[in-house]
């Protein structure tokens, strides 16, 4: 006989539990919810609440229904949160008491040693999406989902990390309880794990200017292509010796060129499809060279300095963004090109950080926040 899944166990939260306790009922509730009505199993989390928490004791028949039905979780709950019962009265003292954090998630006490959450402030994310990037920033296996089908009409998922099961879920469907064990899983882990909010980070994107700025270097030949003509070059040169003033036609009645014919050097295997810069090799290359050294005096400062990232806006060219990512791949910092329209690209680059690094430098701010990352401890980590 198959009974209707779709009611939603939280609205049987009631509000005198506490965290752990309301863990206990919701797994219950989860794991049952297919095999009897609605009212009767709402009916048997009382029951096994009572058991659980208050010690109380009925006959052999329903003691051994409770231990059946609460079999597939309740032994890895006990071992997995170690809580105390604590009343709603002094929850908030051990909240208070998490403010001062005097243990890390490399204890080994901790539920996963070296794991923690990493969440985008304020945006919504699939479950799927947080677990999985945890994993990949706290530098442990991605996350394994191991099924059973129990019975003809009984699916269990089980969640697992660095193959520790963490919760699972069971219902009518395979897709379902996966769906279940994902959920459950990160429910546990928000209340017991360090937590990273990544904060949207907004500043203005770096130009070309603010890199170029230097006085002893001449940027006036330099524009954004580059295409300015040297005054050394050679047809500029025998123009002048014939008395021609630039902005003028060359002739008694300036009727001829206005400006030195340029000899193009296109560079083996280019073909035709060049950028302007390119048509004075010379200049372009002394160009080069010059924004080699003025973009590692740029990123050293940055490198030093308080800031973790920067964005160079899309006026940068190609080559230009290849020296960037040479400095920066010679002295570790972490690049990546965002395309942000057509042949418009922004080049990102960041500091790279440990978990460890991050979570040390929050620890010792006020709040535990940065300009980047909110670091948000678990009240019942260590709570022991």
């Amino acid at each position: 006989m198959k009974f209707d899944t779709s009611w939603d166990v939280n609205s049987y939260k009631k509000d005198f539990e506490t965290l752990d306790q309301w863990q206990f009922r919701e797994a219950f509730l989860i794991a049952n919810k297919h095999k009897y009505h609605r009212d009767k199993v709402v009916d048997l989390s009382d029951v096994f609440m009572n058991i659980e928490f208050k010690n109380c004791r009925y006959g052999k028949t329903t003691m051994d229904l409770i231990e059946t039905l609460s079999k597939s979780f309740v032994s890895h709950l006990r071992n997995l949160l170690k809580l105390p019962k604590i009343s709603a009265t002094n929850f908030n003292a051990a909240r208070a008491r998490s403010k001062s954090i005097k243990k890390t998630p490399w204890d080994q006490n901790y539920i996963i040693p070296g794991f923690m959450l990493l969440v985008k402030n304020r945006v919504r994310q699939h479950q799927y999406e947080i677990l999985k990037h945890s994993c990949s920033f706290s530098g442990v296996a991605r996350p394994e989902i191991k099924r059973e089908h129990i019975s003809e009409d009984h699916y269990r998922a089980k969640f697992y990390i660095k193959d520790q099961l963490i919760a699972m879920g069971d219902a009518t469907e395979k897709e379902i309880a996966t769906a279940y064990a994902w959920n459950n899983s990160l429910k546990l882990l928000l209340r017991v794990c360090f937590i990273i909010k990544v904060k949207e980070h907004k500043q203005s994107p770096t130009t070309w200017l603010d890199v170029m700025d230097d006085s002893r270097i001449d940027t006036s030949n330099y524009t954004m292509h580059h295409n300015k003509m040297s005054e050394m070059n050679v047809g500029y040169l025998i123009l002048k010796k014939m008395g021609w003033k630039e902005g003028q036609g060359l002739g008694k009645n300036n009727q001829g060129i206005t400006s030195p014919i340029e000899t193009i050097h296109f560079k083996k295997r280019f073909g035709l499809d060049m950028e302007d810069y390119d048509t004075n090799t010379n200049t372009n290359r002394r160009h080069l060279m010059d924004f080699n050294i003025q973009a590692k005096k740029y990123i050293m400062r940055f490198f030093y300095g308080p800031k973790k990232r920067l964005t160079f806006s899309t006026e940068f060219t190609k080559d230009e963004r290849k020296i960037i990512h040479r400095i920066c791949t010679e002295i570790g910092i972490w690049t990546k090109i965002y395309e942000e329209k057509r042949n418009k690209r922004k080049l990102r680059i960041v500091k790279r950080q440990t978990p460890q690094d991050i979570f040390d430098e929050l620890s010792n701010c006020r709040n535990f926040e940065n300009e980047y990352y909110i670091l948000v401890p678990p009240p019942f980590a260590f709570y022991n």
